[in-house]
């Protein structure tokens, strides 16, 4: 048999012998109360009282596999939750990068073109913008970027600031 029919035949089979079981639980006392006297009877319900720890115990191991079970689902539902916030912080990342990226080719091409440079506002009113500017503005997202990607530690990016603001023009801008 193919394993595409194996587990729908066995989950089958298995509701079948339980469908039995729980008829023949059924059948058989209301069989027996009709058709034996007292004495058989009697001794029948003292088999039954014997046999009522196994029932208990049965019990108990079904309820101990059912809280074992909500046990795991819940581990299993928190792992899906976590897996899902660190991809959404993954796709807020990856959508922050790309508006950067965004934001690093519109200065490149201002940088590249005068009449695209004009558009961009002043930095300062009566204040000339130059090319400097604009890669002064690419070299500050950098270490933007760097930091909140984490590539750089908050250390790291005080003392590339320092360095950079020794320039004049970075710190000009």
């Amino acid at each position: 048999m193919s394993r595409r029919w194996s587990r729908p035949a066995a989950i089958g089979a298995a509701l079948l012998v339980g469908l039995a079981l729980v008829t023949a639980s059924l059948v058989v006392p209301v069989a027996l109360l009709l058709r034996v006297d007292d004495k058989p009877l009697s001794r029948w319900s003292q088999i039954g009282q014997a046999l009522e720890p196994v029932g208990v115990f049965f019990s108990g191991v079904a309820f101990i596999g059912i809280a074992l079970t909500l046990l795991l689902q819940r581990r299993e539902l928190q792992n899906q939750r976590e897996e899902l916030s660190v991809t959404q912080e993954e796709q807020q990342r990856s959508s922050e990068i790309a508006l950067r990226q965004l934001h690093t080719d519109l200065i490149k091409m201002a940088i590249n073109d005068r009449e695209l440079r004009e558009v961009w506002p002043p930095l300062a009113p009566g204040v000339a913008e130059t090319k400097k500017d604009h890669y002064c503005n690419l070299i500050l997202n950098l270490q933007k970027v760097a930091y909140e990607a984490h590539t750089i530690e908050l250390d790291e990016l005080r003392g590339a600031l320092r360095y950079l603001m020794a320039s004049r023009d970075m710190y000009r801008f």
